[in-house]
């Protein structure tokens, strides 16, 4: 299929990975957003590439875990109560995944496409006039808590298991990688295999490059419907009542593409869990390694001369409201860890949102339709989108120009459920 032409749908982290590797593989390439590709999930994540995270959100307990924080109006977990279908079916597949056998078959993957995207990443960022603070310093995970303690350390055990490095520390053993931090902790796990970015200049800088390599943009363009003939889509139609002829479709909308893919009698299980993040500038004090504050589930990232601090995972319904509680939550529970970082916090703070795609079983959508002969796939990554872009870019690519893909991909299909 190379010289081919491939519209993409969804100019986020995983739209414009698989841009870059489509157009390095001689295919022409045309990507579609209904934005101007300066705002978006992807610009205010937590810029961390993962291969520690190798385990699921569903998990035997979970549900339990969630159940109390359901009452907890700064917990880091939230589903929006209402009525719909949609998330009954989703939360009964969550339920049906949430089991240990699940967790043990999935863990490998997990961490496999992690580990092949932050190299992925890592040779990106050796592009020539690439440079968006691509680092490999890993990643801690703090705990305060006996009982956050022994669930961070058999997550250490099963790392070791999987060939993954991890080093547990108590408090002083912290002090070596963050001897300016006046930190409140019983110890953490450090992650020495993970790396970050920052998420805003690798946008910005893809954007520029696919520009002038012929990559087509056609931005704040609202694709509503399709044009279906012998199963296969004929054309794009856009909320203008425009008709654009495609060859060949990647749909990468984040947590919207469940509501196109139905426009083509396509069902898939995903929600959107919204997240928020709070950037400081320059500021006077920060850590040196990417963080996650365990209890919490706050992640804290240097990004070049910044610092930003994220979390929460709500299930709302792509609500466009800013929980204020949630967000004053987030920024609470920074000091209660790091005693000598303050974090401003008030009206005139600028708080971003997001929507991570979610399914149930925390592996994410990634391939072919079985029902349209030229309709591809890639969402559902959850909280790991900007970690597995990358790599769900390059299989896409791999899937369309009929090349062996560089991992096995049937256990990211759509029809899984």
């Amino acid at each position: 299929m190379r010289g081919k032409t491939i519209h993409i749908v969804g100019g986020g982290i995983v739209g414009l990975c698989t841009a870059w590797y489509l157009n390095k593989a001689g295919c022409k390439v045309i990507v579609v957003d209904e934005h101007s590709l300066t705002e978006g999930t992807s610009f205010g994540n937590a810029g961390m590439i993962v291969p520690s995270h190798f385990v699921p959100m569903a998990t035997p307990g979970v549900i339990q875990k969630g159940l109390k924080w359901m009452f907890n109006s700064k917990s880091p977990f939230y589903i929006k109560p209402r009525l719909s279908m949609e998330l009954v079916q989703w939360l009964w597949q969550f339920y049906r995944s949430a089991n240990a056998g699940h967790v043990h078959k999935v863990m490998p993957i997990l961490f496999e496409l992690n580990e092949r995207s932050k190299e992925l990443y890592k040779t990106m960022a050796k592009e020539q006039d690439f440079d968006f603070g691509f680092e490999e310093k890993g990643l801690l995970m703090l705990y305060k808590t006996k009982k956050q303690a022994e669930e961070e350390q058999i997550l250490a055990e099963k790392a070791y298991q999987l060939g993954v490095k991890a080093e547990v520390l108590d408090a002083n053993g912290l002090k070596r990688f963050e001897p300016e931090m006046d930190l409140d902790v019983l110890g953490g796990v450090y992650f020495p295999g993970d790396a970050h970015l920052y998420p805003n200049h690798l946008m910005a800088q893809l954007v520029n490059r696919l520009k002038q390599s012929g990559v087509t943009f056609l931005s704040e363009t609202s694709i509503v419907d399709f044009t279906i003939k012998s199963a296969r889509i004929q054309s794009l139609l856009t909320d203008a009542d425009k008709a654009i002829p495609v060859e060949n479709v990647i749909l990468s909308l984040g947590s919207w593409t469940g509501h196109l893919l139905r426009k083509a009698g396509i069902k898939i299980y995903l929600q959107d869990g919204k997240g928020y993040s709070v950037t400081l500038e320059n500021p006077g004090l920060r850590p040196r390694i990417p963080t996650i504050l365990s209890e919490a589930k706050v992640a804290v990232t240097p990004m070049g001369n910044d610092l930003r601090i994220g979390g929460t995972l709500e299930l709302s319904g792509l609500s466009q409201k800013i929980n204020q509680k949630r967000v004053e939550g987030i920024i609470e529970s920074v000091p209660k860890y790091y005693k000598n970082i303050a974090v401003p916090f008030g009206t005139q703070t600028k708080i971003w949102k997001g929507y991570r795609p979610c399914t149930p079983d925390g592996m994410p959508y990634i391939g072919p339709s079985d029902t349209i002969t030229n309709l591809f796939v890639g969402t559902g990554h959850g909280m790991m989108g900007l970690s597995l872009g990358a790599v769900t870019g390059k299989l896409l690519s791999q899937m369309i120009i009929r090349e062996k893909p560089m991992l096995a991909t049937e256990p990211f299909r759509l029809n899984r459920f």
